[in-house]
């Protein structure tokens, strides 16, 4: 079996780099328990770059992060200040924790 060689021609594969949270619903579960680990202010809100910073931390990606806001909006679990600078848990999303 002949192996195909790489584009510098030294036979050396290189692997795609596993990402833990590529699929959209494991995304947006790792987002929302971020979320609900953080302590809100006194007006329920989560700050984005807390969020985000431990989303990345846990092996995501700035896209991967935004994709999962984005479907965790569309699923009603949450909703963003239309700054952009914090979410809220909906009721619906804080019943996924009771």
């Amino acid at each position: 079996m002949t192996r195909s060689p790489d584009m510098t021609g030294s036979g050396n594969m290189k692997f795609k780099e596993n990402r833990p949270l590529a699929n959209v619903d494991t995304a947006v579960r790792k987002l929302l328990e971020i979320a609900n680990g953080i302590e809100a202010d006194h007006a329920g809100r989560l700050q984005i770059g807390t969020i985000n910073s431990q989303f990345v931390s846990a092996g995501g990606t700035y896209d991967e992060y935004s994709a999962a806001v984005k479907a965790a909006i569309a699923r009603g679990w949450i909703t963003m200040h239309p700054s952009g600078a914090c979410l809220w848990f909906t009721q619906e999303g804080a019943d996924l924790f009771a």
